[in-house]
């Protein structure tokens, strides 16, 4: 049996459809689904732009509470801090009568601002039945710092309160505390104008103050309050009531001690109305499209002979050459069946040619695929250099980063040749790293900082600009790579306190052409040191060079800021610097010292006789005179024109008479001209006045001054002799 005569070769008859049917149905289908879709979509919208729009209010309420709380929580801080300095003002100064007044012009500026304010002691148990109050005064006693609440157990009235800790010689004797109302009134007016209400409660949910007595809450999930902790505000809807409602919970933070939940809600009130209102002008709407899409339907009718035409655009393809166009679109209708047939003989055609032209196709696709395989390699590769590249750049922008983290986290030299080390190890994993600093004006390069080697051994190793790879680096301020140290015979091993292996890397600091030091890295395998990290060492080095040299420059300037230009002993700030020192010092330990005020005597005579020039060499030499003669804890400054002074650690004013003999001694049995090049002999004498701390005053400005009056009494006396103090002028501790 052939199988053209076989049952299963019979075509099955379609199904005749008009056209008109089969255009009509899907039609209307398709305008019922957009109507359904429209009107969903309005409604969701609109819903949305309802719940968007109780969110921004509930957002700008709560921005608005949020800036009050901070401005009140700033604005008792600030009170409290003012209220610590003038307590501690009143102590210092109990008979001064200004103190007083600016205290009490504080106390009616609080009260004009509504803060109240109270002093209590400090352990407040037992006294005060408030329980917030009483753990409010531990947490100050504990952390010596202001502490912030909200609470509203004072008369039912919610406040904002802070308590701050007074000092008497160093203890917490009593607390200041300042409160100012921040209830219903406060709340009611930030929320009246954005239609919203708002309460204020504790974490568990406990409200303190509430700007409606029609507000109501919510109750918070563990989970929910987590997600609070956490810094995130939480919107939530109610629809259990009347009216929906949008709420919003979040977290005001006080200081660093406590926390409020702010709860803020807005009715939604008219969201139905409007739903509604929406469904009935999307139905109305939808009605008129169906009308207006039916007239348009039945103008275009002709557009369902459609097939007809691309049944002549398939005839036109076949007669181009295109055997291999099919028609995909058939019908069930008369123009189906045609198309039908159409695609039979485009297929036995196709067939036909299909022999002939595969092996031309198949080698058309292996050259393609050769060629897109070829292009794929070359991608990757690229891909891979990219990627090679790219993790280079990161390392050294993080090893930069962490270098410029390190180094301004200090600006003292010995401190940051540490933190330098420390990195450079970090980084690039070397065995060895040795910094060696130069001095300015010589050609010698010491050893100031080691990773990894004996300390002791290099702390005495010098390099010369002509001797070993050291040398020649900062010789020539460029970097120097020894792949294999055996075999390079600049080598020096450090003058031989050390043996070193494998490779090397000697990098110059170098400031604008000025060299500050060099960095030798070493590393115990052979060319260890590969092109990124030398480049990366590089930018380190640059870096380093120019923190050193900020930090030379910085202890240069704080030296010269603390020393007398002329004579180069301290000058009168560095020693009232370190008077305020001794002191506290004295007063921590209950010990004592003595000054002594030391004046040239008739100097001006002396300086008219031997004109500028030789009297400040005169005042140099005496001012050294006076510092070899005092011990190594004693402190000489110059404090005027021909005025010194001088702090004796640890001595009373004996010892300071004492002292102040010796120093007079000395000066008039010397001899200055041969000093200052003089060809006349020059012999001086000083006056010397004594005072002791406490016993003369606990004041340093008043023992300075009582010094001043020693030295004048001297003067007095006929001069060249040493006074101490006599009378009892204490001044205010």
């Amino acid at each position: 049996m052939k199988a053209a005569d076989s049952p299963q070769a019979t075509p099955r008859p379609r199904r005749f459809r008009s056209l008109r049917s089969k255009v009509l149905l899907p039609f209307f289908l398709l305008i019922a689904a957009l109507c359904g879709s429209a009107i969903w979509g309005t409604l969701h919208l609109a819903d949305s732009s309802f719940k968007n729009s109780a969110d921004e209010r509930l957002a700008a309420t709560g921005e608005v509470l949020f800036r009050e709380f901070k401005k009140q929580e700033l604005i008792l801080q600030t009170y409290a801090v003012m209220m610590q300095q003038f307590q501690s003002l009143s102590e210092r100064f109990q008979n001064e009568s200004e103190i007083g007044i600016l205290q009490d012009r504080l106390f009616n500026t609080l009260e004009e601002a509504d803060i109240s304010t109270a002093i209590y002691p400090a352990d407040i148990r037992g006294l005060i039945q408030q329980e917030t109050l009483v753990d409010l005064f531990d947490q100050v006693r504990r952390s010596d710092r202001a502490r912030f609440r909200y609470s509203n157990e004072f008369g039912g009235v919610p406040v904002l309160m802070v308590a701050a800790p007074l000092h008497d010689k160093g203890k917490i004797t009593r607390i200041i505390l300042l409160r100012t109302a921040m209830g219903e009134a406060f709340l009611r007016n930030v929320t009246s104008a954005l239609n919203v209400e708002a309460s204020l409660m504790t974490i568990d949910g406990k409200i303190m103050a509430k700007s409606s007595e029609d507000i109501s809450t919510l109750s918070l999930t563990p989970a929910q309050i987590n997600l609070l902790g956490n810094g995130q505000p939480l919107y939530l809807d109610d629809d259990a009531g009347k009216t929906p409602e949008r709420h919003l919970y979040s977290i005001v933070p006080l200081g660093s001690s406590d926390m409020v939940l702010l709860a803020i809600e807005a009715s939604l009130e008219g969201k139905t109305d409007l739903q509604n209102s929406t469904i009935f002008r999307m139905i109305m709407l939808m009605l008129a499209v169906i009308i207006i899409g039916t007239i348009f339907y039945f103008r275009r009718i002709t557009f369902i002979t459609r097939p007809a035409r691309e049944l002549y655009d398939a005839t036109q393809a076949i007669n181009r050459g295109n055997l291999n166009y099919r028609i995909h679109d058939i019908s069930d209708d008369e123009l189906g069946q045609i198309a039908e047939s159409f695609n039979q003989m485009a297929e036995d055609l196709e067939n036909s040619y299909q022999t002939r032209a595969s092996q031309d196709i198949a080698t058309a696709l292996d050259r393609e695929s050769a060629k897109t395989k070829h292009l794929l390699e070359i991608k990757e590769r690229e891909r891979d250099k990219l990627n090679e590249e790219l993790s280079i750049t990161q390392r050294e922008s993080k090893a930069i980063y962490q270098l410029n983290q390190a180094m301004t986290a200090s600006i003292e030299l010995s401190a940051l040749f540490d933190r330098i080390l420390q990195v450079l190890n970090e980084i690039l994993a070397c065995d060895h790293i040795v910094l060696l600093a130069h001095n300015p004006g010589d050609s010698v390069l010491e050893v100031v900082r080691t990773t990894g080697l004996d300390v002791d051994a290099l702390s005495k190793v010098r390099f010369t600009f002509t001797q070993g790879v050291t040398g020649e680096a900062a010789q020539s301020q460029r970097t120097i790579y020894v792949k294999d140290i055996d075999k390079d015979n600049r080598n020096l091993s450090y003058h031989g306190q050390v043996v070193t292996r494998g490779s090397m890397i000697s990098v110059p600091l170098v400031v604008k052409g000025r060299l500050v030091g060099v960095i030798n890295l070493h590393k115990r395998q052979i060319d260890a040191f590969s092109t990124s990290e030398q480049r990366l060492i590089q930018a380190i080095a640059n870096q380093t060079a120019i923190t050193i040299d900020n930090a030379q420059l910085l202890e240069k300037s704080r030296d010269l800021s603390n020393t007398d230009e002329l004579t180069g002993l301290s000058n009168r700030r560095h020693f009232q610097e370190i008077l305020k020192r001794e002191v506290a010092q004295a007063r921590r330990f209950s010990s004592i010292f003595s000054i002594i005020m030391c004046d040239i005597d008739n100097f001006k005579q002396h300086k008219t006789t031997l004109g500028n020039m030789h009297a400040d060499a005169l005042l140099r030499q005496v001012g050294q005179s006076l510092l070899k003669s005092t011990r190594g804890i004693d402190l000489v400054s110059r404090f005027g024109n021909d005025q010194f002074i001088i702090l004796l650690p640890k001595t009373d004013k004996k010892g300071g008479i004492a002292a102040a003999e010796k120093l007079r001694k000395h000066i008039l049995g010397e001899d200055f001209s041969r000093h200052i090049n003089f060809d006349k002999p020059i012999k001086l004498t000083v006056s010397l006045g004594v005072t002791e701390f406490p016993s003369d005053s606990k004041n340093i400005y008043e023992l300075l001054n009582l010094a001043d009056r020693a030295l004048y009494a001297a003067k007095q006396d006929g001069s060249n002799c040493t006074v101490g103090w006599q009378g009892a002028a204490p001044g205010p501790e």
